[in-house]
């Protein structure tokens, strides 16, 4: 957690031709919005090319990579009646085991289009939270490694008026080793670039920020699986680190202010265990599983002070260096059910708290899918 407080109060930001200025309540809420979008597009990068790992598991213990898609393109308009979603899951692999695959492609994300978003100046009408081109290469049936270009864009509103604009590439180098049939260790490096650009429209059009960040990032889980009268179990552990470097964010306008550069990071360790087993039945074939996870975080975030550019006024601020730790504990319950070769339905209920304090968050989520 960032605690801020104020250092010293001066007189109200001058006002533009329109009557409106930066406040310093907009500039501390942009701050906020980009440390945040740091931290999510980089654990989205992460999460795609952990999925690709998982799909190439089995394949490549047959001595075989894959191809794959799992893009999904999404419409959305002012009601469900006029939205739509395109999805892609297509695994190729090589018919004949004799024709082995080495080297293999996949894409993976989603891309919305959001027609209501075009009526309102402050959101982007096209944008995604992780869209990632991959290559790897296969070089035994154990080792696997690979090279993944990713890109998030985005508009979004933040404080009374502003919006911010992420424009972020990052390239993730990444490798699997199968020890065993049964145990695995996914690692995955990478390196990013975001560009922040904060808008106010109060100010006609005239005030604007603009802040860039660089970013490392790094992931290993290892998992090992056994089964047992027809029950498959699976532990797994997984480390996570994360450091952002965010430049100095300047921005142009009455009431502008000058934002210093700030680093952050985090530490987080996820322990957790999963059963399932499957049972046939008339109505297709039914997979229960449990989920029990725990995890622990630590953060940390670098002081930064906030400057006054605007001569008027003399509202400096200090972001205060923080540093915190947390655990969770998670637990997930549910259902797969396919019911034939083209229709599926999956559900899951979930429940989580804070180990320091109970607070149970409760979630379920289901959906049905049908090919065509």
């Amino acid at each position: 957690m960032v605690a801020t407080f104020a250092l010293a109060a001066g007189a109200p930001p001058a006002a533009t031709e329109d009557g409106t200025a930066i406040g310093l309540s907009d500039t501390l809420a942009a701050l906020s919005r980009q440390r945040g979008k740091s931290v999510k597009s980089a654990n989205r990068q992460l999460e795609l090319v952990r999925d690709r790992l998982a799909n190439t598991r089995g394949p490549r213990l047959n001595g075989r990579n894959i191809n794959a898609s799992s893009l999904a393109m999404r419409f959305a308009g002012g009601s469900k009646k006029d939205s739509a979603a395109f999805e892609t899951k297509h695994l190729l692999a090589p018919k004949k085991e004799r024709r082995t695959r080495h080297r293999a492609a996949w894409l993976g994300g989603d891309v919305m289009l959001d027609s209501a978003r075009a009526e309102n100046p402050r959101l982007a009408a096209l944008y995604t939270n992780g869209l990632t081109f991959g290559a790897d290469a296969r070089l035994s049936s154990r080792l696997l490694v690979g090279n993944a270009v990713g890109a998030a864009f985005d508009r979004t509103p933040f404080g009374a008026d502003g919006s911010l604009g992420t424009y972020y590439l990052s390239n993730t180098l990444y490798g699997s080793l199968t020890t065993s049939t049964e145990t695995f260790l996914d690692v995955a490096l990478g390196a990013s670039r975001s560009e922040f650009s904060g808008d106010y429209g109060a100010a006609g059009g005239s005030a604007s920020g603009r802040r860039s960040a660089n970013q490392f990032y790094g992931q290993a889980r290892y998992s090992h699986r056994f089964e047992r009268n027809r029950v498959r179990v699976r532990s797994y552990g997984q480390a996570k680190l994360l450091h952002t470097r965010l430049g100095d964010y300047v921005e142009n306008g009455d009431g502008a202010h000058l934002g210093q550069a700030q680093s952050m990071g985090s530490l987080e360790l996820t322990f957790g265990v999963r059963g399932e087993t499957s049972v046939m039945s008339s109505v297709g074939k039914l997979t229960p599983h449990a989920v029990l996870e725990m995890s622990r975080t630590a953060r940390r975030a670098s002081s930064a002070v906030v400057t006054s550019l605007d001569e008027a006024t003399d509202d400096n601020h200090v972001i205060a260096s923080s540093s915190a730790q947390s655990g969770r504990l998670t637990a997930r319950t549910g259902l797969n059910w396919a019911i034939s070769d083209d229709a599926t339905f999956k559900g899951e209920y979930s429940v989580s708290s804070g180990m320091a304090e109970f607070r149970p968050r409760q979630k379920v989520t289901a959906r049905f899918k049908l090919k065509f």
